[in-house]
This record gives structure tokens, sequence and C-alpha cells, in this order.
């Protein structure tokens, strides 16, 4: 009987192995950019909160349902459903098992594993100029490669050389910035820009060296760049990621953005479940520092969300829900949506001026979640307005803020899917336009 189980174990091992490495492959495929035959049309609202043109720009916009090749789910309003018949091989898997695996860091663990091996390659292959610039901009960290590919001309010998560190903002080993400084900053200028960075993930994956390049556009307009690494599930809660954050805008505004408000403005951006930690801190008056908040592909009611992931058959082996309190009541209480639509809520005084830019193919998550999200925000700001009217101090509240933050921008893009957000604004395309055109006209 020992001689026998000790022949079974590596055989087991070898399947367990053979199925990771298969989750591996397909929960990558979300990452590499895809073709679409179907598209929703641009659309675009942009207008100072409070606006009485609100309603006359939103009758000018046409929600139409999203068709996409992969996965092929309906995403539209009219609630159908696909009949299982493409869900992902693990959504029949055990629940105990996806939950296993999700609740062990496996998901990071195989995420971030296949983002290496097999998204990262086929960016590179599709974008071969991005290699020699994510090393130029990786400065300190390969020395020797940048100098070998800039005698060769690979790389732009006109374009400048950047300062690159990472710095720990506290204890945990993933709580650590990527901080990018262009030799053509002058250091000793404290009033020069920041742009700060939280990546996605499903609150449980990703790490900052996959979103670096996103840097690009704003070292080349002298900002100084941050890519924060914060703890994700297991690790770390959705209360306990905004507190990551939080403590990294704090520590790396004070060192890199000036003192007492004497810095230049800080941009704060985050992407799909870092968009809804972003959100959750700047609901909660957490961000004082922050002059404008980029919130792509964001989640902002997690109940939805939690259909839209059980419509995809990943809702078992998903950190949201885990992340997020497992409960309905938890779900609520940190749902952005929610918490806005509720009586008893008013908009910080110290609220950023918002950019809610989306994907019009989001097969993750619909671009219904922002367009929602955004009525809410501006109809809540109305109310908050009309209804204490009669106050002085809160006027005067009120005043300065729609002095400092007073649009709150929707942006749909054609064509663009949940992860291409990303990787459209790192290579120049319309998603980078339109958050470098907003920043343009609010900074």
């Amino acid at each position: 009987l020992g001689m026998s189980r000790m022949a079974v174990r590596p055989v087991g091992r070898s399947v367990l192995l053979a199925a990771l490495l298969t989750l591996s492959a397909s929960l990558a495929s979300p990452f590499q950019p895809t073709r679409r035959r179907h598209a929703n049309a641009r659309r675009r609202a942009a207008f100072p909160l409070g606006s009485r043109r609100r309603e006359e720009v939103k009758s000018n916009v046409e929600r139409t349902d999203v068709h996409v090749d992969s996965p092929k789910i309906d995403i539209g309003d009219d609630g159908g459903d696909d009949g299982g018949e493409d869900l992902p091989f693990f959504a029949g898997w055990p629940a105990w098992l996806q939950n296993g695996i999700r609740d062990s860091g496996g998901v990071r663990v195989l995420v971030n594993a296949a983002t290496r091996t097999i998204a990262a390659p086929f960016f590179y292959r599709d974008n071969p100029w991005c290699f020699p610039e994510f090393l130029r901009i990786s400065g300190t960290e390969y020395p020797w490669l940048v100098s070998a590919l800039r005698l060769t001309r690979t790389i732009d010998g006109g374009k400048p050389a950047v300062s690159f560190s990472k710095e720990a903002y506290g204890d945990h080993p993933r709580q650590v910035g990527q901080v990018m400084i262009s030799e053509s900053v002058d250091e000793s200028e404290d009033a020069a820009p920041l742009f700060i960075f939280l990546h996605g993930g499903a609150w449980g994956s990703g790490f900052p060296t996959m979103y670096r390049l996103l840097s690009l556009p704003f070292l080349e307009r002298n900002f100084r760049s941050v890519i924060l690494g914060y703890r994700t599930y297991p690790e770390a809660d959705v209360e306990g990621q905004t507190d990551d954050l939080v403590q990294a805008v704090n520590y790396f505004v004070g060192k890199y953005g000036g003192v007492d408000g004497s810095g230049g403005p800080v941009v704060l951006m985050g992407h799909s479940s870092g968009a809804h930690v972003s959100m959750l801190a700047a609901l909660a008056g957490r961000l004082p520092a922050v002059d404008a908040l980029v919130a792509a592909s964001g989640v902002y009611d997690l109940e939805k969300q939690l259909e839209q992931e059980q419509k995809m058959g990943v809702s078992e082996i998903s950190p949201m829900r885990a992340a997020n309190g497992f409960t309905e009541n938890s779900l609520h209480e940190f749902s952005p949506a929610r918490m806005v639509a509720s009586s008893q809520y008013a908009l910080p005084p110290d609220f950023p001026p918002v950019l809610l830019l989306h994907g019009g193919c989001d097969d993750v998550v619909p671009p219904l979640c922002s367009e929602e999200f955004y009525d809410i925000l501006t109809n809540t700001f109305d109310a908050a307005t009309e209804n204490n009217i009669k106050d002085r101090a809160y006027t005067e509240i009120m005043t300065r803020q729609k002095a400092q933050s007073s649009t709150c921008n929707l942006e749909i893009l054609d064509k663009i899917g949940h992860n291409e957000v990303v990787t459209d604004a790192c290579i120049g395309g319309k998603a980078q336009g339109a958050i470098l055109s907003w920043l343009d006209e609010i900074l």
C-alpha cells in the first residue's frame, strides 16, 4: 500500500501541474489584444457637474448592445443568456477547488506568470518599438543594455535618460512604487507634476512592472511617474488595498509632489479593480492631494459585476467577492454607485475632477457600469447643491470645490476592450489621447 501511494503521488502532481499550466494560458488570454468585429459607437459626454446641459447631452447618447468575438457573451441590456457554451474550462471545476486557488493566492501566481510568459511576448511582438522604450525608462535597472541599444541607435539618442528606482512606502514587500523621472526634469523644482498609477487584477493579481510603459506619455511631459505595487487578495481585502493606496499617495506626494500643496498637480489613474479602489478612497475624502482622477474600466456596482462574473463562469475563482467581504451587505458597502446614490451621502469638498474612461467593447466590465455611475455622480452633486444652498458654510465649500474640481467626464472608446484601455494608453492610441486632452483642459 505504501509503495502504491508513492507511485500515485508523482502522477497526481503531474496532472495538477498540467491543469495549472492550462489554466495559466487560459487566464492570459484577456491580456492579449484582440480584433473585434462589432463595436459601440464612440460616445462622449463632458460638462461641468450640475450643468443644465446634462439631459440634452444624455439624450444624444445611445446605448447599444455590444457583441464581441471572445468570449461570446452578450453584455447588452437584454439580459440574454449564452447558454454556457463558451465558458472557460475551469468553470466546471468544483467550487471548493476554485475557491482554494483563489484563497491561497493561486490566481495571482497564475495570472502574473501568464502575463510574463504569454501576454508580454505577444504585446512586444505586435509593438516591437515598445521593448527598447521599456528598457530606456527602466534606467539604472538595465544600464548596460540601455547603453548598448543607444550605441546601435535602437534607442533614439535624442531621447532623455530616465532615472529609475523602486521605493518602499510601507513594510510589506508589495508596498513598493516604481519611480521614473526624466533627466529633463529639474530636481530642484517642486512644481513638476506627478503621475501615480494603481493597477487592476480583480483585486487579486497584477504587478507594477507590467504597466511601466504607461509612464511614457507622462515622462514626455515632464511628469514624475510612480507605478504602484500594493497588497492584493488574499494578503489584503479592499479596505487594506484602499489603505495602501492612501499611504502610497501621501508618501510619494510628500517626496515628489512638493510640500503643503506647493507642488505641481497630482494625477491618479486606476484601472479595473484599481479604479474601484481609487474611487472608494476619493469618495471617502482620503485623497486631498489628488488634483485629477482617471478611472479606467472601473467597477462601481459590485452586485452587477458579480452577475457579470457568473455569466462569464469565473465567479468562484475570481477574488472580487472574497476581497469585498463575500456578503450582500458588504458588496453594497463597497460599491461606489450605491454609496453615492445613498440619500445620506455628500461628496467630500476635496473630491477631484474625474474622467470615467471605458472601452466600448469591454466584455469584462460592461461600459454601462461607467455610464450609470456617471449619471449617479452628477445627479448626486446637483441634489446636494440644491438641498444645501441655504447653508452658507456648505455653499462656500461647494463653491471652492466647483472652482477646483468642476468637471466630470465620461469617455466611451470605440473598438477598445477591457485591458486594451491600458495598452492603448501606452502605445499612443485613442485612450492616451482622451486622457491627455482631458488633463490639458483641467490642469
